[in-house]
C-alpha cells in the first residue's frame, strides 16, 4: 500500500514588475496582481514595438544604401584611404619637402584618372602639400624622384608600366574602406603610445 503524499505548498516568488513577494496560484503566473500584470503586458508590447521599428530602420537604410550610386561608395573609400596616407606620412610634401604648408592632401603619383587602378595602393599615393598636388599638377619630376628614393626603382616602374583596367565593386569599396579605418586606429594607437 503506498503512502499518499500532500503535495509541497508552492514557493513564493518574485513579482517581475515591482519587488514583491507572492505566492503563485500555478506555476506560470509570474506577477503579483492584475494591476503588475497589465504593466508587464504594456512593457513586452513596447519592447516588441522597439524591436519592429528597430528592423524597420535597418531595412530602410539598407534600402536607401542600395540606391545610392558606386561614386558615392567610390568617395567614401577615397575619404578613408587619404585620412590613412595623411596619418602615415605625416605633414612633409614628398614633392617640394615642405613642412610649413597650410594642407596637405593625399597625392597620387599616378593620378585617379590615368590609373583608377591605383587608387587605393600606398605605393602610388603619398602626403604631398596643396600647392604641389592642385597648383603644379602633382609636381611629378620631383615626386618620382622622391618616389624611387622611398619606395626604390622597381617599384616605380611597376606602377607606372602597369596600365590594367579595374572596375571596383561596392563590396570591394566596403572592404577597403573598412581596412583603411582599422589601419588608420591601428596607426593613431601607435602615434599616441610614442608620444
Amino acid at each position: 500500500m503506498t503512502k499518499a503524499t500532500k503535495p509541497k505548498p508552492p514557493k513564493p516568488k518574485k513579482c517581475r514588475v515591482c519587488p514583491e513577494k507572492f505566492l503563485p496560484r500555478n506555476t506560470l503566473q509570474t506577477v503579483c496582481s492584475p494591476q503588475c500584470g497589465a504593466k508587464l503586458a504594456r512593457q513586452q508590447t513596447d519592447r516588441k514595438k522597439k524591436g519592429e521599428e528597430k528592423a524597420a530602420r535597418a531595412a530602410w537604410n539598407k534600402r536607401k544604401a542600395d540606391v545610392k550610386p558606386l561614386s558615392h561608395w567610390m568617395s567614401m573609400t577615397q575619404r578613408a584611404f587619404n585620412d590613412f596616407i595623411r596619418a602615415r606620412d605625416g605633414n612633409i610634401c614628398i614633392s617640394c619637402g615642405s613642412r610649413s604648408a597650410i594642407t596637405y592632401h593625399a597625392g597620387h603619383y599616378r593620378t585617379t584618372a590615368a590609373a583608377s587602378q591605383h587608387r587605393f595602393n600606398e605605393d602610388n599615393c603619398n602626403s604631398q602639400c596643396s600647392a604641389c598636388n592642385i597648383h603644379h599638377s602633382g609636381n611629378i619630376g620631383p615626386y618620382r624622384i622622391s618616389l624611387i628614393a622611398k619606395i626604390g626603382l622597381q617599384r616605380v616602374t611597376a606602377l607606372e608600366t602597369d596600365n590594367n583596367l579595374h572596375r571596383y565593386t561596392r563590396e570591394e569599396l566596403d572592404a577597403i574602406r573598412a581596412r583603411y579605418r582599422a589601419k588608420l586606429r591601428v596607426l593613431i594607437k601607435k602615434q599616441e603610445h610614442a608620444a
